[in-house]
């Protein structure tokens, strides 16, 4: 039965084996029996879509040191005026929410023992910020735009069978309608406004306002080259706007000819499983949202809504889903992510970031004790559960 405490299968090693780079496997550590919670590691997720299912990755991703402790939040020092009051539907979307990370925390803390996190590599003279938080890996310019990535010498890693248009949404949509196939999962990442990200001539591009946003999305041929009982999904913020421009009766889904059918949680927590953030926290939330719609009137594949619970990496990393959707799509399907930050293995991926932690730098071959710019790197065992 759905939201009950429910036994679960363990992927990751014994709680008692500390786990080595030898030792890694599936990027799932734990899932629920019915499927609706797991643990994933997100840099072995990247790592295990560079090549395609039921082959070994030859190389590890440059991660961030896995958080120990929550971020230390700070409540705003003054409201924005222009801040709309939460309608009644979003508190009790948020509500809804809360209560299913909850369960998925409880249940968990009862069925699993196991490390949160596989060992990672990041560099040993990291540091944290005074908030807790990753910093930001500080790299040249070339790093963030596709202009510069074109430019380096030295060619990105790219995954097996993988297809990138390497530009932005706008540029490239004429291609995109050209050579792109239908797809039967599109994943969208969308660059929302945000106040906390600064807009910078060469760093990451974000949209100006919400009705940028939507006009960015409405440019995405989804209705021409998604398959009769294809799925997209579309990452979220935590702000009801957001959730609105996408589902409201006029919104991005209805002009893509979708509908709203399951939503998926990733929750950010620590190396020990705690939420990143509380829970119960008004101004910030420990999680990103992932709303999966689908053409209306086409019966569908199982889904059903997951919590998803990882340990953070870089900023703007997210997990990879390949894993997740080979489980309720037939093999050989083909898939898309727009907005994309690296490739993966057998789908296209487009955006004017689409390489970017592809390239080299963000990569060691197993076994190297050295990385990028002769920086020692570290294999860092996690501590299990108490």
């Amino acid at each position: 039965m759905a939201g009950s405490v429910d036994a679960g299968v363990r992927l990751s090693s014994p709680a008692t084996k500390p786990m080595s780079c030898g030792d890694m496997t599936s990027c799932t550590l734990f899932r629920s029996t019915d499927n609706l919670v797991v643990v994933i590691d997100i840099p072995r997720s990247i790592e295990e879509a560079q090549v395609l299912p039921g082959e070994l990755p030859a190389r590890r991703l440059i991660s961030s040191r896995p958080p120990h402790t929550p971020w230390q939040t700070a409540t705003p020092k003054k409201l924005q005026h222009t801040d709309v009051p939460k309608p009644a539907s979003a508190i009790i979307g948020e509500l809804m929410v809360l209560e299913r990370v909850k369960g998925a925390l409880e249940q968990v803390a009862e069925l699993y023992s196991g490390p949160w996190c596989m060992p990672r590599i990041y560099e040993a003279k990291e540091c944290q910020s005074p908030s807790g938080k990753p910093r930001k890996r500080k790299r040249p310019a070339s790093e963030t735009t596709a202009r510069n990535v074109a430019d380096t010498k030295v060619s990105p890693y790219l995954p097996t069978k993988s297809h990138h248009l390497l530009g932005t949404v706008k540029s490239l949509r004429d291609t995109f309608l050209a050579t792109a196939p239908t797809f039967d999962v599109m994943v969208i990442d969308p660059p929302w406004p945000s106040r906390s990200v600064k807009r910078k001539k060469d760093g990451y591009t974000i949209a100006y306002s919400m009705e940028d946003a939507g006009r960015l999305l409405s440019m995405i041929p989804v209705a021409s080259h998604l398959a009769p009982t294809g799925l997209v999904a579309v990452w979220v913020t935590n702000k009801p706007a957001t959730v609105e421009l996408l589902t409201s009766p006029r919104g991005i889904f209805s002009q893509w000819g979708l509908e709203l059918v399951c939503e998926w949680v990733w929750v950010k927590v620590t190396s020990s499983g705690v939420p990143i953030i509380d829970i119960n926290s008004t101004w910030r939330k420990p999680w990103e949202r992932l709303l999966i719609a689908r053409k209306g009137g086409h019966p569908n594949l199982s889904l059903q809504p997951k919590i998803i619970l990882g340990v953070p990496d870089l900023h703007s990393r997210k997990p990879n889903l390949r894993s997740l959707f080979d489980e309720i799509i037939p093999s050989g399907y083909r898939g898309l992510e727009v907005f994309a930050r690296n490739s993966t293995a057998g789908w296209w991926s487009w955006g004017d970031q689409a390489l970017v932690f592809q390239e080299r730098h963000h990569w060691v071959h197993k076994g190297e004790p050295e990385g990028f710019d002769g920086a020692s790197m570290v294999a860092e065992p996690q501590s299990n559960n108490s």
